[in-house]
């Protein structure tokens, strides 16, 4: 009912008084709220006279993961709880696939994991390996024996050349294991090498049984050693070795000449030293006479099969200077892998050179069933003379002449015998040691050294190490008489041996796939793995801050519109009217 009017203007003029007070009341208290509205933060924004003034990314994360105290807070949705929560894993994904992507594309850890396995700890598997490996991993050894049929027309003067043959090969199935081992405290393991073979019919050209004519070894060298004695021990044994009316060359069978036969020579006391027997190949069968210490790798993988002592001493004896006499060459069968990664030039020590040699990087090849390897093979002037190869200067100053390039004079590494190695058909070497031959043919495909290795683990899985013995004819009493139309220091080649990897079963075939191609499939899954994972978690934690704070800034406006609507109820005042007086 409406409120009855008065007549009293005191009255009236009171209740005017108080409806503007309750009005202006209301006012103040619409902008206030209206005010502390617009000056709050929330979802990242600050709001300033109904102005939004973006701030920095990592303020926005740390207010959209709650880390900063809100100036008005809401509850929060399952939307935004699951939002926070792949968040945190996103974050954590993040962290993982960022130094996973550091780890794999800018340090070694990877490989250096994989090099682990070479190392020859004691008692590790690696290790046992190594002292004994599985035959499935023999070497063949390849024997060719320098034939010489014409040999008594020649001194006869019935023919111009001699004429040699190269017979073989003569295939030899190589199981090598490790006797007197002992592991040192200096991470170096020292050991003899006891090799053992089987021959292989079905692989050579002819049998062991074949009858050749060839040099008789132990008369030419003994040349040498009587020359040397003193003047009674000379009159002595150059006596008896007459009474044997040994000829220069003798028959034999190749199993014979190779691994041994009897021999009168041998038998003297004062050449053979106590030997009743004379084989090329004889040393080689049977426990070596030579010890070999080398670097396990524990210490530094950079130094892995390299050779710190042979027979017990740091350095050779039996050349002119200390670069000769080193022997800080790589055993054969294993190489530093880091030595591969540069492609930088790798030397190996050959007991059968008494020397290391270089082998220069090639070319990357692909064999045995696509499987890729590293080519390295021997320099062309390995066996140059000083004048061609001054590296070479040393291994010449202590012998009695220096020959032309293509032989080395060994002659103190077998115990003053005349031998000097060269390669097969004396490759490289100069004509003058071959014109007098027929039937020498040096081809680089057949006769020179080279070695195909595992990129990742260094060790040969093709390739051929090829040497050839000779003997120096030095026409002392002892021989000239035999030797008439043969002129003195003539190198006489004798066999050449070859060095290659068996036959690989599957099984083997397997393991070299994988080690090649399964673990580089392997390093690459990770590489680009952990890049896709740091760009795809980044990218969905960006989404999420954005989703985070798109619905806080829907919220905001929502609560604005509910404040203002509030506010606009609070301050609604019902104005009765009122009769007053004209001048009221």
């Amino acid at each position: 009912m409406p409120r009855a009017a008065t007549s009293n203007p005191e009255v009236a003029h009171q209740d005017c008084d108080l409806t503007v007070a309750a009005i202006r009341s209301k006012s103040n208290t619409l902008n206030s709220q209206l005010n502390r509205v617009g000056t709050g933060t929330f979802g990242g924004y600050a709001m300033a006279n109904g102005a939004a003034k973006p701030k920095p990314v990592p303020q926005m994360i740390l207010e959209a993961l709650g880390l900063r105290n809100q100036a008005q807070s809401h509850e929060p949705t399952s939307k935004d709880i699951g939002t926070l929560i792949m968040l945190g894993v996103m974050f954590l994904l993040f962290v993982i696939g960022v130094t996973g992507f550091f780890v794999m594309w800018f340090t070694e850890f990877y490989n250096n994991t994989m090099l682990e396995n070479l190392i020859l700890a004691e008692n590790s598997e690696t290790a046992r390996d190594w002292l004994n490996p599985d035959p499935k991993f023999d070497t063949l050894l390849k024997a060719h024996i320098f034939h010489y049929p014409n040999i008594d027309d020649y001194l006869a003067g019935r023919a111009d050349k001699i004429k040699v043959v190269d017979v073989g090969p003569l295939t030899y199935q190589e199981h090598t294991v490790k006797d007197e081992v002992s592991f040192n405290n200096n991470f170096t393991v020292t050991f003899r090498d006891r090799k053992s073979y089987k021959f292989l019919p079905e692989k050579s050209s002819v049998g062991e049984d074949e009858v050749l004519m060839v040099p008789n070894v132990p008369l030419i060298s003994a040349a040498g050693h009587v020359k040397r004695m003193a003047y009674g021990d000379r009159l002595l044994a150059g006596f008896f070795i007459k009474q044997y009316k040994e000829p220069l060359f003798k028959n034999l069978t190749a199993s014979d000449f190779l691994w041994g036969y009897e021999d009168k020579i041998i038998k003297l006391k004062s050449l053979g030293m106590g030997k009743r027997r004379f084989g090329l190949l004889m040393n080689r069968n049977g426990t070596s006479v030579d010890s070999v210490q080398l670097n396990t790798g524990e210490d530094d993988i950079r130094k892995f099969s390299i050779i710190t002592q042979f027979n017990g001493m740091p350095q050779l004896d039996y050349w002119d200077g200390d670069e000769c006499n080193r022997i800080d060459g790589s055993e054969p069968s294993m190489f530093s892998p880091n030595l591969l990664q540069n492609r930088s030039i790798i030397n190996v020590f050959l007991q059968v050179l008494c020397r290391k040699v270089p082998l220069h990087f090639e070319k990357e090849v692909t064999i045995l069933n696509n499987i890729d390897a590293i080519r390295y093979k021997t320099p062309m002037n390995v066996f140059a003379k000083p004048e061609f190869n001054p590296a070479n200067a040393c291994y010449c100053k202590n012998t009695e002449m220096c020959f032309e390039s293509g032989v080395i004079n060994a002659t103190k590494c077998y115990g003053d015998s005349p031998i000097f190695p060269s390669f097969p058909h004396f490759f490289t070497g100069n004509k003058t040691y071959y014109d007098l031959f027929d039937g020498i043919k040096p081809v680089a495909e057949l006769h020179q050294t080279y070695a195909d290795i595992h990129p990742r683990f260094g060790f040969p899985i093709g390739g051929a190490s090829r040497v050839q013995i000779n003997i120096m004819l030095d026409k002392t009493p002892l021989l000239e008489n035999k030797a008439e139309r043969i002129a003195n220091a003539t190198i006489l080649p004798l066999i050449w041996i070859e060095i290659t990897a068996g036959d690989f079963g599957e099984d083997v075939l397997h393991t070299l796939f994988m080690t090649t191609y399964g673990l580089d499939a392997i390093q690459l899954a990770l590489k680009y793995g952990t890049l896709l994972i740091s760009v795809t978690s980044f990218s969905l934690i960006i989404a999420g801050v954005y989703f985070l704070n798109s619905r806080r800034e829907e919220q905001l406006q929502e609560s604005k519109s509910s404040a203002e609507l509030e506010a606009l109820n609070s301050g609604i005042v019902v104005v009765q009217h009122v009769n007053m007086p004209v001048s009221v």
